[in-house]
């Protein structure tokens, strides 16, 4: 009866003022953003799918047969603005670049050049100096890696980048050589500067200056330094004058006339049957009857159409999904897809209606929130698709019959590469679906085959898109998919591989959790996958300090003994707070995040709890329960308050002395009424009859796992059986010779005594 209340008290918990207020504060505060989504959702949609509908608009484009006379609505004198364009154009290219001579750098060239034969020939004195200095300790020859460092020395102090060897060389000639090599290198720059080098002509100028040195040296050796000291130094001396070649340009376009075209009315501008070209295609431009006026008409009814789609969806959300409904960031996961999708299918349907992803859209929405939601989504982006291509209904059809495949094929998925197979299955039910179409429009088989071909490419796009934007769903918009929980779930992830290194009893503990609760959760309609990948990672806080818990402790120690139950609650409590905090550090999705926050709710650390009122002589008032008690939240979601169970469960099980079906069955019971009376499940979704299937559940598989096994006997007692055995066996065999041998003995002495009869 206390149990039956305390469901009541539960059940009738949405009936509070308090709560009421609570949602009707949460419904006024996201109202605005609903109002909001569903007006960008509107008027995105819209602007896609009325851009084909200009009812005057002439469809014909270059290069394609006109299907009828084109005439003048009038007399027209209009600019040919294509032919007053190349004119134009031809007349801008043929004005040449301006370049202006720098006379700043042949002058700074010329510095340079002074520069670096005076800093030669000081250090050539330096050089001169030392040799002759009589108590110095130089024997009158300076070394080659001295000579190296000097030039170093000149290439630094002056910023040049001129070969080591050719400043060496140069330390050696006398100062009349350097003098000679000097005044040809400045008068070949200067002459081959003042011609003019561009920066593109540089390696050109290089090839003139060197011969035109050659010509003025007299010595091979001296041409050959000033020709590498001259091209170090080469820069260009022309550089283009962007403002003044502009200009020109500018003078010789608008130097040139409109070229004026004059069309009488009802004068024939495209004949029937001719192909169009691009002058006929200016002529339309130039009369406006490419680019017609709106008709407004049109872009009201897809403004209604859309308007009264989107209404469904919402309406459908609020009533059969309110968790979708209520969540903002899932109302704009809804609302990107469906944009995207169908600016995709506007780009699309420009090859073919049949290439149109719908198929994307519904893998999309059926992996991220739930098949439902995708089906109901996949007619009616499809329905709104169908007006992008003019309306047609095959395209719509197709695009409904190739997402409902789609969503049924990866209903099961746990693997990336199960889309593949998906793909494999569009493409074949477009197939079938675009021939039947075909035959009963009385199609050509070209035409079929062709639309087929566009079919199966749309299976395998649809399969590319949800692959490459899945991810960043997941990432961006923090979505908890069956591929993300499948990938958290190897043990090599890095958390998982700590956990079993350092806390390989919390792992087993953690695995064990989760077969209980995946198995739990799929009886009652749950997400299995989510709730054994929750569990996997529920006690990763145990990892910072894993041999604070009994089963990562030795048998013979237990630290606890030692420390004060306060501390040790404390201690226990906080691999929550911790496990937090590595889930955030590696990235877990938040219904992982959620499951570690809530596995123990705000439960009584119980056994600390009842030694600290034992060593307090049982006060209740000198020991605060709130210090041992979990910092909660409570459990929000199935998933979460099966977890708890289990969690609680797994470690009861284990200390029972003899685990028989009876006993466990009941100890399942005890748990779960313990759990439902103390409030830990009073925020989630479970119901008593849920909590029927989850303890039955619990029970078959613990009773599996502990069932009672035949004692095998000691190795040791085998193997004394066998020696005893033997043992025996040598004996008898020995006692039956002896008797056999008296035997024969006896039959001997037998015949002996009738022979001496006999005699």
């Amino acid at each position: 009866m206390k149990l039956y209340e305390k469901w009541n008290k539960w059940k009738s918990r949405d009936k509070m003022p308090g709560k009421n207020m609570q949602k009707k504060k949460m419904t006024d505060k996201n109202i605005i953003q609903k109002i909001s989504i569903f007006f960008i959702l509107l008027t995105a949609i819209t602007l896609v799918l009325s851009i084909n509908f200009f009812p005057d608009k002439i469809l014909l484009k270059e290069g394609q047969i006109c299907s009828k006379d084109i005439l003048s609505p009038g007399d027209f004198e209009f600019v040919d603005l294509e032919a007053t364009q190349n004119l134009r154009e031809k007349a801008a290219k043929s004005i040449k670049e301006v370049y202006d001579l720098n006379l700043a750098n042949i002058e700074n060239v010329e510095k340079q050049i002074d520069s670096l034969f005076l800093e030669i020939k000081e250090y050539k004195e330096k050089i001169d100096e030392s040799s002759k200095d009589a108590n110095a300790n130089i024997t009158g020859n300076i070394t080659d890696d001295e000579l190296n460092e000097i030039a170093n020395e000149i290439n630094e102090n002056l910023g040049l980048y001129i070969g080591e060897q050719v400043i060496v060389d140069c330390l050696q000639y006398n100062n009349l050589s350097l003098e000679k090599i000097r005044v040809d290198i400045k008068s070949s720059l200067r002459k081959i500067m003042e011609q003019g080098i561009k920066i593109d002509d540089l390696e050109n100028a290089k090839k003139q200056l060197i011969r035109e040195i050659s010509e003025i040296s007299l010595d091979y050796h001296d041409a050959l330094i000033a020709s590498n000291i001259a091209t170090s130094l080469l820069m260009p001396s022309l550089f283009l004058n962007e403002e003044d070649t502009e200009k020109r340009r500018q003078d010789a376009i608008t130097s040139v006339d409109d070229v004026l075209r004059t069309i009488q009315k009802g004068q024939i501008i495209i004949r029937k049957g001719e192909v169009a070209t691009s002058e006929d295609m200016a002529i339309l431009n130039a009369l406006g009857l490419k680019n017609p006026k709106i008709n407004f008409s049109n872009i009201i009814g897809i403004i209604m159409i859309t308007a009264i789609c989107l209404l469904v969806v919402f309406l459908y959300l609020n009533y059969f999904y309110p968790d979708v409904y209520e969540n903002i960031n899932k109302l704009i996961l809804l609302g990107i897809i469906s944009i995207f999708v169908v600016l995709l299918a506007k780009i699309a349907s420009q090859a073919s209606g049949y290439l149109m992803p719908i198929a994307s859209a519904s893998m999309l929405i059926a992996i991220s929130l739930s098949p439902n939601i995708a089906i109901l989504l996949t007619v009616i982006l499809s329905l709104l698709v169908g007006f992008i291509p003019g309306g047609g209904l095959n395209y719509s059809l197709v695009s409904i019959i190739s997402g409902i495949v789609a969503i049924y094929s990866i209903r099961k998925a746990t693997q990336r590469s199960s889309l593949t197979r998906a793909g494999l299955l569009i493409a074949g039910v477009n197939i079938i679906t675009i021939s039947a179409l075909g035959l009963i429009n009385n199609e050509g088989y070209y035409l079929i085959l062709q639309n087929n071909l566009w079919g199966v490419l749309n299976g395998f796009l649809a399969v590319i898109l949800t692959i490459g934007i899945l991810p960043f769903l997941e990432s961006y918009f923090d979505i908890t998919t069956s591929f993300k929980l499948m990938e958290l779930s190897n043990p090599n992830q890095p958390l998982l591989k700590k956990m079993i290194l350092e806390a390989p009893g919390t792992y087993h503990h953690s695995i064990v959790v989760g077969n209980l609760s995946e198995t739990a959760a799929e009886e009652i309609g749950g997400n299995g996958l989510l709730a054994r990948v929750g569990a996997i990672y529920h006690d990763i806080g145990k990892i910072k300090r894993p041999y604070f818990f009994t089963e990562n402790q030795e048998a013979y120690k237990n630290i606890h003994d030692e420390m004060e139950p306060s501390l040790s609650a404390l201690v226990i409590a906080s691999h929550v707070k911790e496990g937090l905090e590595l889930a955030k550090k590696h990235k877990l999705p938040k219904d992982i995040i959620d499951i570690i926050a809530q596995h123990h709710g705000t439960g009584l650390i119980t056994y600390f709890f009842h030694r600290a009122l034992k060593e307090n002589g049982s006060d209740v008032d000198t020991v605060a329960e709130e210090n041992y008690r979990y910092s909660g939240p409570k459990t929000q979601t199935k998933e979460a308050g099966i977890i708890l169970l289990a969690d609680s469960l797994e470690a009861a099980t284990r200390s029972l002395t003899n685990p028989t079906a009876t006993r466990i069955k009941t100890l399942v019971k005890e748990i779960i009424q313990k759990n439902l009376e103390n409030g830990q499940l009073d925020e989630c979704d479970l119901t008593l009859k849920d909590l029927d299937k989850i303890g039955d559940s619990f029970s078959r598989i613990l009773t599996g796992m502990f069932h009672s096994r035949v004692e095998y006997p000691d190795e040791d007692l085998i193997k004394k059986m066998k020696e005893e055995k033997k043992k025996d066996g040598n004996s008898n065999k020995k006692s039956t010779k002896n008797d056999k041998a008296k035997t024969k003995k006896n039959r001997k002495n037998n015949k002996k005594g009738s022979a001496k009869s006999k005699g």
